[in-house]
């Protein structure tokens, strides 16, 4: 070629000059032609063949990237000789020359080194491998997993060292204890943190399908730069954004149906409850002193009076007084027609829910973003409960060159949730009045001779409220009908939120990056009643309405100062000092008329009477500052320490400012030489840390000031002091200590044990002071109270985690995982102010005292039932009572003598009040020993099936609703009762 183009240049000159000019425009033109090309493919896992989505793929020494789809596909233009990069957390990376080829599939390998995978912690990422607390993390797949309307749902059984208590309406935020509890008083809730901001809102607020990873933060080394906000742990969570190489859409569809977790009580029907109802009465009648019925005329009376005196009802097809025979055996039937007798069905349902999400992103090297909307509705499995709600979600971000880049994040939600008064015994609660309505009492108007239904001018069923009959009374509820109620009233909660959040970072010096960020979020809630002027609650004002309204407005600005720099390949070093500033305001106010003009209509202006007119506002304000260092050789030996500085207007400007820190270490001890031969050891990592944490959950916004409170008297305005001054009340603090193992063998099975310690101290009472400090109430007790630092309390435990593919093939895996924790959590020192004589304190049916296990059972000393009346007997507690006159002792009381039973020459007594109390079981707590989850799943080819348990062993509970319908009452209200009884 050059020996032709040579001869032909030597013929002529113009010609070679012609040439030579030709030759480079020729050159240029094919450079052009030939620079770029478009290639395409597929990556997938190398032992699976999955697809593998969010991969990164760039171009060697460029910025120029993209990454695979949802599929696994990519797509990018290359120069045709360029070296394609692909990588991926969890996979060794693979560098592939193009080659001038159009189509590249790439297999990525896992890399068995799992402790390279990035975790969110607090105040930016870092890899698994590095960190030196205890971190439990959730990636968006995990999230998807669990079709739940409440990101913390996912955590249930899943994380080491929590527990989630699922309890409320279809838009409540689950309970969450991390490690225990570190308080007695205050709040025992973790802490969350939605893309680097503590979050005030409700966890509801959020959409699980914008979240891309969930960190649990569970000690003081993970946790320490969060300071006084950390001490019950805290709960990272990131929303997604862009990623795709080319603008991605995805639509998310969720639905299903969910029924009660627990089995209801199976109770007596309308027969069996009758002839139990007759028995108790008879008892009644016979061990009652002041009538003392001989066996038979207890029989006898029981029979004739039992529907006069006590049901009012009678169903059956017999007279009321016919219904038994002489033994109390039912020889009636009922009547027929009575088909609506089970109000726990008619409360009840199957609940449904739908969810619906559509999604965009994009993401370039210039910018990306991340867009959505969501659509939730639950309709609860009890009769008027729901929850709706639409939120909708932005993240925009953008790198105009290399040392510069910032970013966007909206958040909107609007929810309606329709209430119940779920948890009390209320009459206006479903769950409550379904339970326990008696079975011969029926939801609609009979003829009470042919039991058939009794209809209204339209052809409709009427309601029974319990007097529609002259002369017939129910005498259960009277005046009370939770269908007919929930019919007509209304107790519904709008809520809005928006959240804005603006940042920027800045890199300089090549090793030095500051980032400002600003974040702004602003809820409203408001909740209104309506209750009708017809039956129930509203019935005695003429109908009544009210209007809570909530408002909430948070402020967080940060400024982070970052060092990160490597010094001769061996020593890694990360320095952070940050600024932190916090406001949280809250308005509340709240209305309440009467009198309605109009049926049926809710708003205020429909009623004529002005019952309640109130509100106030609370501000709180913190500083904080705060920094990091971390250091690392070779990767193999890490330590890091952290310090925060706390400010809070909730203390006294002498004790405003806590001090909070941590320490910790890491060795990677697979990385060692002597290692090299252990050749099923993939990963090998040993942690511990040590460091303190606050909390000022335990009081008010305005814990150290002496308060006053408004109110009325004889028509004028008054205050009275409500809160005595406490100026030298500090945060509580907690001490918490936490070693790890974790590590990887055979390629194929995960583990991690912890141990941990915490301690709390300087724990928040409010305790009883001496009159001379002045009254904090109007009521006639004037019982003065201050608070107080003193007490403490401690958790320990165990925790492991195993995560094996028991089988795993390029079409087939088989995985199986435990998460299990062993944990016991003790009371300390308490105030002296709130001991009894024995050195503890009772609340409830639990007491605390120093050594013994938190919310310990302190029950009633029972020995046994009475033969002849079938009487709870119970020891008498003869450090308070006497028994007979004649044993009258100075500071004791006697128990009258119609709760004493005497069986030989022992005395009980059959009224829990004069009972002696103890520790159930020597110490039986609520709380379980051993918790954790189980759950397996099965992968063939691009199929998935997974399932999940989550468990408590240890615990011992109470159930109220058990213990009435176990109970029979000898006078109205009654309930069903137990098969069991």
């Amino acid at each position: 070629m050059e020996l032709h183009i040579n001869y032909k240049l030597k013929l002529n000159l113009m010609k070679k000059i012609r040439f030579l000019l030709l030759i480079p425009l020729m050159a240029l033109s094919v450079q052009v032609l030939a620079q770029n090309i478009t290639v395409s493919g597929t990556v997938t896992d190398g032992s699976t063949g999955d697809p593998l989505p969010y991969v990164t793929v760039h171009i060697q020494g460029t910025t120029a990237r993209t990454s695979t789809d949802d599929f696994g596909n990519y797509s990018l233009s290359v120069p045709v000789n360029s070296i394609l990069v692909f990588s991926s957390i969890g996979y060794k990376t693979m560098e592939v020359p193009v080659s001038n080829r159009a189509t590249i599939n790439v297999e990525l390998n896992p890399d068995v080194t799992f402790l390279d995978d990035v975790v969110v912690v607090a105040y930016g990422q870092a890899k698994k491998e590095s960190i030196t607390g205890a971190v439990s993390a959730f990636s968006a797949a995990d999230i998807e997993k669990r079709s739940m309307a409440s990101v913390a749902g996912v955590l249930d059984g899943a994380a080491t060292g929590v527990i989630v208590v699922n309890t409320g309406g279809p838009s409540s935020t689950p309970t969450i204890r991390i490690r225990g509890f570190s308080t007695i008083t205050g709040s025992n809730s973790p802490l969350y943190v939605v893309d680097g901001v503590p979050f005030a809102g409700n966890i509801s607020d959020i959409n699980p399908n914008d979240v891309e990873n969930i960190s649990v933060l569970k000690d003081a080394a993970s946790a320490a730069l969060y300071g006084n906000l950390a001490s019950n742990g805290v709960i990272l969570i990131t929303t997604k954004k862009g990623k795709s190489s080319k603008v991605g859409v995805r639509a998310n569809v969720r639905a299903g149906a969910y029924s009660w977790g627990q089995a209801e009580f199976e109770k007596l029907g309308a027969e069996e409850w009758m002839e139990t109802m007759w028995l108790g009465y008879r008892n009644n009648l016979m061990s009652n002193p002041d009538m003392k019925y001989s066996m038979e005329a207890a029989n006898d009376y029981a029979t004739k009076y039992l529907v006069e005196n006590y049901l009012g009802y009678n169903i059956f097809d017999k007279p009321k007084d016919q219904l038994f025979d002489a033994n109390g055996k039912l020889v009636a039937k009922m009547l027929p027609g009575y088909t609506d007798l089970d109000w726990w069905d008619a409360v009840s349902r199957v609940g449904l829910y739908q969810d619906y999400t559509i999604s965009a992103d994009h993401a370039t090297d210039k910018s990306s973003y991340f867009i959505s909307v969501g659509h939730h509705n639950n309709e609860s499995n009890v009769i008027g409960s729901g929850y709706m709600r639409f939120t909708t979600n932005a993240n925009i971000t953008v790198r105009p060159n290399k040392w510069l880049s910032g970013g966007v994040k909206v958040n909107a939600s609007y929810q309606e949730t329709d209430n119940i008064s779920e948890g009390s015994t209320a009459y206006v609660n479903p769950i409550y009045y379904g339970r326990f309505m008696s079975p011969i009492y029926p939801i609609y108007v009979h003829d009470m001779q042919t039991g058939e239904f009794i209809l209204d001018e339209n052809g409709n069923k009427i309601y029974d409220r319990g007097n529609y009959h002259d002369g017939i009374t129910r005498n259960q509820n009277l005046d009370r009908h939770i269908l007919w109620e929930l019919d007509l009233n209304r107790n519904k909660t709008y809520r809005t939120t928006a959240t804005g959040n603006a940042w920027f970072n800045i890199n300089f010096l090549k090793d030095f990056d500051f980032k400002m960020l600003f974040d702004y979020s602003l809820r409203n809630s408001e909740n209104r009643t309506y209750n009708n002027a017809i039956i129930g609650d509203g019935a005695g004002n003429g109908g009544r309405a009210s209007r809570s309204i909530y408002r909430y407005t948070t402020f967080t600005a940060q400024q982070i100062l970052s060092w990160n720099k490597t010094i001769g390949d061996m020593h890694n070093f990360y320095v952070m000092a940050a600024h932190e500033n916090y406001y949280y305001n809250y308005v509340y106010t709240d209305l309440y008329k009467t009198k309605e003009v109009f049926p049926n209509k809710y708003e205020l202006i429909n009623f004529t009477e002005l019952v309640r007119m109130d509100g106030y506002d609370n501000n709180l304000r913190r500083e904080s500052y705060l920094g990091t260092i971390k250091y690392n050789y070779d990767n193999k030996y890490y330590l890091d320490a952290m310090l925060r500085g706390d400010g809070s207007s909730k203390f006294h400007p002498d004790n405003r400012w806590g001090i909070f820190w941590s320490i910790g270490a890491t060795w990677s001890i697979h990385r060692e030489p002597f290692m090299a031969l252990v050749n099923f050891v993939d990963a090998l990592k040993l942690r511990a840390s040590y460091g303190q944490v606050g909390n000022d959950s335990g009081v008010g916004t305005y814990a150290w000031y002496g308060l006053y409170s408004n109110a009325k008297n004889g028509g004028l305005g008054a205050s009275y002091k409500s809160q005595n001054e406490a100026q030298n009340i500090v945060w509580e603090s907690l001490n918490s200590i936490s070693v790890g193992l974790e590590g990887r063998l055979f390629n194929r099975f995960n583990f991690e044990l912890d141990y941990y310690q915490k301690i709390s101290k300087d724990l928040l009472f409010s305790v009883r002071r001496p009159l001379s400090v002045g009254s904090t109430t109007s009521s006639s007790s004037m019982s003065p109270t201050q608070t107080i630092n003193f007490g403490s309390m401690s958790n320990r435990g165990i925790e492991l985690t195993i995560d094996v593919d028991v089988i795993r093939t390029r079409d087939f895996t088989w995985n199986l995982n435990l998460v299990t924790t062993w944990q016991k959590t003790t009371v300390g020192k308490l105030p002296q102010a709130l001991l009894d004589e024995d050195g503890g304190y009772v609340s409830g049916n639990k007491r605390y005292q120093e050594g013994m296990p938190y919310m310990a059972y302190w029950v009633y000393d029972f020995v046994g039932i009475d033969q002849m009346t079938g009487l709870s007997l119970y020891n008498i507690d003869d450090k308070r009572f006497f028994v007979g006159a004649e044993n009258q002792e100075d500071g004791k009381t006697q128990v009258p003598e119609e709760y004493v039973v005497n069986i030989g020459d022992k005395h009980y007594t059959a009224h829990y009040t004069y009972a002696s109390r103890g520790w159930l079981n020597g110490g039986a707590t609520s709380l379980p020993t051993l918790f954790g989850g189980l759950g397996t799943s099965l992968r063939w080819k691009n199929f998935d099936f997974s399932i999940s348990f989550s468990y408590g062993i240890g615990g011992y509970a109470t159930s109220g609703p058990w213990n009435s319908l176990m109970s029979v009452s000898s006078s109205p209200p009654f309930q069903d009762f137990l098969t069991s009884l």
